[in-house]
């Protein structure tokens, strides 16, 4: 007797709205965040799982799906403002045949419709970066890059070019590319992407909401309705409050940049 396979069982969780370690595994293999390092990919592994760690995330998985690939998964348990975490590090070779490493982090929050999650990809690679050799972090071409040069503001653009000396940057679409002399920056960090801040502003939106919703919703009737009343006002105000913090929140991005040592 052939009992039939099981293996949808993994997508239970899925269907009341929880991510799962199988559900990680099962990304495509360009899910996440990309970063390319200079590196052995068993460098990295031991970099992404101290990283992880430091993240305050526990590791819940680590297999080697072919001869060149390997996988992390490390996850948060959900607290009191948190519906915890899930994340997983893809190491493998870059396709472009640079002989780079290409490193790609998914976050995924342990709810599925968890629209406030905040990506904490650029903070893991901003925290790889710390524990790696500079020589690994680049630049390299297509990456973008944040140049100061001595006693200037800094140019934000992407590498074109990069040698010894000399770094290349196409700083906007149609603009000639500018050159600049490595020696004579101040200073130089890649970027490691960037993350929004919707669940701060929901919350600060419900806070607000809430306030306004109770100070202008006042009442002449009865104390016992106009009591009603404030509170009805005070969940309309944190509803609408709620809606608009998040959308501003949502807007609104914060970079992550890693400084690479150019002396």
């Amino acid at each position: 007797m052939q009992f039939p396979k099981l293996s949808f069982l993994v997508l239970l969780p899925a269907l009341g709205g929880c991510a799962t370690v199988g559900m990680m595994k099962e990304l495509p293999p360009d899910a996440g965040r990309l970063a390319l390092y200079a590196a052995p990919p068993d460098t990295l592994v031991a970099v992404a799982e101290q990283a992880l760690r430091q993240q305050h995330l526990d590791l819940a998985d680590t297999s080697r799906p072919d001869a060149d690939t390997r996988v992390v998964i490390a996850s948060r348990a959900p607290g009191l403002f948190s519906n915890g975490e899930y994340v997983r590090v893809r190491i493998a070779p870059d396709s472009s045949s640079r002989g780079l490493m290409a490193v790609r982090i998914a976050s995924q929050s342990g709810y599925l419709l968890d629209w406030g999650h905040r990506d904490h990809a650029p903070r893991l690679f901003a925290e790889m970066d710390t524990l790696l050799d500079a020589t690994a972090l680049g630049p390299w071409p297509g990456m973008r890059v944040r140049a100061t040069p001595h006693g200037t503001t800094a140019n934000i653009g992407t590498v074109a070019r990069i040698t010894a000396d000399t770094l290349v940057l196409e700083e906007g679409t149609g603009g000639a590319p500018r050159s600049f002399a490595i020696s004579a920056l101040d200073g130089l960090a890649v970027s490691r992407g960037s993350y929004r801040h919707t669940r701060e502003g929901m919350l600060i939106g419900a806070l607000v909401g809430g306030v306004l919703g109770g100070l202008l919703g006042k009442t002449e009737s009865s104390e016992f309705f106009q009591g009603l009343s404030a509170i009805s006002n005070v969940f309309v105000g944190a509803a609408a409050g709620t809606l608009v913090g998040g959308a501003l929140g949502a807007s609104a991005r914060t970079e992550v940049w890693s400084r690479v040592p150019i002396h």
